[in-house]
């Protein structure tokens, strides 16, 4: 096998960890994405739950 024959292989070989890397950090990107958004929706629920719990206003009025 010839020098540039072997060149040629450790470039391919540089860019597929390239590639692997690339997609090793989307997943891990849309992993965190995921886990925001699942967050949100969570603090959503409790921010209506505490809306609809009266407050101690509300019972002083009645």
């Amino acid at each position: 096998m010839g020098d540039l024959d072997k060149q040629i292989l450790i470039e391919v070989r540089n860019l597929s960890y390239l590639f692997f890397a690339f997609g090793v950090i989307w997943l891990l990107l849309f992993l965190y994405m995921y886990s925001l958004s699942r967050r949100n929706r969570e603090l959503q629920r409790e921010i209506n739950a505490l809306k609809r719990t009266p407050t101690d206003d509300d019972a002083a009025d009645d």
